[in-house]
């Protein structure tokens, strides 16, 4: 299922799912779809053990402001909701799923990255959940998946600031799992996707859904849906976005 904006690649039991809308790789509502459908693809077939997750030039620097500016509350709910799907979709696959970001690692797409099982980040990834800045809240699950990995603490510091990092300091706190140069980036993805895909990928799918039923989260998820569509109910958010596209720091007014 290539398409303009996603390119598949297989490599013997590997799976590469490459987002290709360069330079961001930004996710509206038509990229959110052909994810999907790539991740239908490489889960229905047999010779598949492992999937790789990655991007042309950035991984993802997250939704397209463009697009979520022109949302009302009702499409913005409809929105998180195909984002979640995604992600869901991505942590729920009965393969192992790894994310190899580099470049700018933001919003909706540190929030693949979330979903995933592992993930490896080239030396150079900028990466955080900016979304307070633009007058709403994560939206693909980032308020759930960044508290179960790095803790209440840091997803408060990270979420509430909107703050980004640098690779060294995700892997510090451990929501990277390795730091490579940039250039090994991909030959270390592959490399970790072999190893999983000589598991028993019985083993593998029992181990992935018992682990991740022991981080039951269902009803945050939904939550997070409805909440990050009350942002677009108010005139902060609006302020946010005009401030980002105009690229002047925004005047918030809490209303």
């Amino acid at each position: 299922m290539n398409t303009d904006d996603i390119k598949l690649e297989k490599k013997d039991e590997i799976g590469i799912i490459i987002l290709n809308k360069p330079p961001l790789n930004l996710l509206d509502t038509k990229m959110l779809h052909r994810l999907d459908g790539s991740l239908e693809e490489m889960e229905n077939d047999g010779k598949i053990r492992a999937v790789i997750i990655t991007g042309e030039k950035n991984f993802c620097a997250g939704a397209d402001v463009k697009e979520l500016k022109e949302m009302h509350p009702d499409e913005a709910l409809i929105f998180s909701r195909l984002g979640h799907n995604v992600c869901n979709h991505i942590e729920n696959l009965e393969k192992p799923v790894i994310a190899a970001i580099k470049g700018y690692t933001f919003g909706g797409g540190w929030e693949l990255a979330l979903a995933c099982d592992l993930r490896i980040a080239a030396e150079g990834t900028k990466l955080g959940l900016p979304e307070t800045n633009l007058g709403i809240i994560p939206g693909f699950g980032g308020t759930q998946r960044l508290t179960r990995l790095a803790g209440i603490g840091r997803a408060k510091e990270m979420i509430l600031t909107g703050r980004s990092m640098d690779a060294k300091e995700a892997f510090y706190i451990g929501l990277v799992n390795a730091v490579v140069k940039d250039e090994e980036l991909m030959g270390k993805a592959e490399e970790v996707a072999d190893a999983l895909s000589k598991k028993s990928p019985i083993t593998l799918k029992i181990a992935k859904a018992l682990i991740n039923r022991n981080l039951e989260m269902k009803k945050g998820l939904e939550m997070e849906m409805v909440s990050f569509s009350e942002c677009f109910a108010s005139e902060d958010h609006m302020e946010g976005i005009n401030a980002f596209l105009e690229k002047r720091k925004p005047r918030f007014k809490g209303v």
